[in-house]
């Protein structure tokens, strides 16, 4: 006698044949999912308008600096992170500044870097980490990075760690 009692329903193949492909692509798609929100993009500042107004005050800042023929020369040691920096111009020369580092990309990975006065016009800090590829640079003698737009002046400019470990900053050119 071929005694042929029912299976249980999750030891059916075709059960399998058929949930396979579904479950494959509920597991693909939470995989790219956690990626998408794991790596995404920074997103644009929901306040450009009002960014772009700012942008005239603080054009003020470049102005200033022009008016103080301030140039600066920054140099950065690899091997020990201390960054050196060479300020000229017709101002008093304050006990320390501040150098911000922004990528052009990824805002995690802005600096702040705290420069104290070694000299007369002459400055020093220390940064953590590795610096490579292309960064945007901006020195100014305020001191709290939120309140940059409280400067009195400012120096921008931009370096390639690829090409070299030196920068020159200037005002903003209009």
């Amino acid at each position: 006698m071929n005694d042929q009692s029912p299976k249980p329903w999750y030891r059916e193949t075709w059960l399998w044949l058929v949930l396979a492909p579904l479950i494959l692509v509920v597991l693909v798609s939470l995989t790219m999912v956690s990626i998408a929100f794991r790596h995404a993009d920074d997103t644009v500042s929901d306040t450009y308008y009002k960014d772009s107004r700012m942008y005239h005050y603080t054009a003020g800042q470049d102005e200033r600096a022009r008016e103080l023929e301030l140039a600066a020369l920054l140099q950065f040691n690899p091997e020990t992170h201390v960054v050196s920096l060479d300020l000229t111009g017709a101002v008093e020369y304050p006990p320390a500044l501040l150098l911000s580092l922004s990528h052009p990309v990824e805002e995690d990975l802005d600096h702040h870097i705290r420069l104290a006065q070694v000299s007369s016009g002459r400055y020093r800090g220390t940064y953590d980490g590795e610096l490579h590829h292309r960064w945007y640079l901006r020195l100014m003698p305020q001191l709290d990075p939120e309140q940059h737009l409280d400067a009195e002046w400012r120096l921008k400019g931009e370096i390639n760690f690829e090409l070299g470990q030196a920068a020159p900053l200037n005002p903003a050119v209009q």
